[in-house]
């Protein structure tokens, strides 16, 4: 083998590795935003009315049903570097103000309670890498 067969024989190794990782990665992604969404409904199903500094409880189900899920691929391609988010987002328009609170009601936070339940799950998915 020459110099230059040896060199774009690394390339074209390496360049594989990196498809097949980034081919893992947004697999393992799309695993980790069903089990945020999985989160958030076991999160929120507290009994209403909720006490303040407790997720939100159940009144019309709303919330709980209101995720958007789904993973997020930027830069590059499947043979470069790229960075992957899985995310889960609400779409209650008034999950904000459940979150943060308001001048006239105490904070029911659900984001990092829904994190916190997450988070063992994640560990597990990646746990190969």
């Amino acid at each position: 083998m020459t110099p230059g067969g040896a060199s774009e024989a690394i390339h074209k190794a390496v360049r594989e590795a990196v498809r097949e990782v980034n081919q893992k990665t947004m697999s393992k992604a799309f695993r980790v935003s069903n089990a945020m969404r999985n989160s958030a409904i076991e999160v929120l199903t507290n009994p209403s009315p909720s006490s303040p500094g407790n997720p939100p409880g159940v009144r019309t189900g709303f919330l709980r049903r209101a995720w958007k899920t789904g993973v997020r691929m930027n830069g590059g391609n499947s043979n470069s570097g790229i960075s992957i988010t899985a995310y889960a987002d609400s779409k209650a328009s008034y999950a904000g103000y459940l979150e943060d609170g308001t001048k006239k009601m105490a904070a029911r936070p659900f984001v990092d309670p829904i994190l916190d339940d997450v988070e063992p799950e994640v560990d597990s998915i990646f746990s190969d890498f």
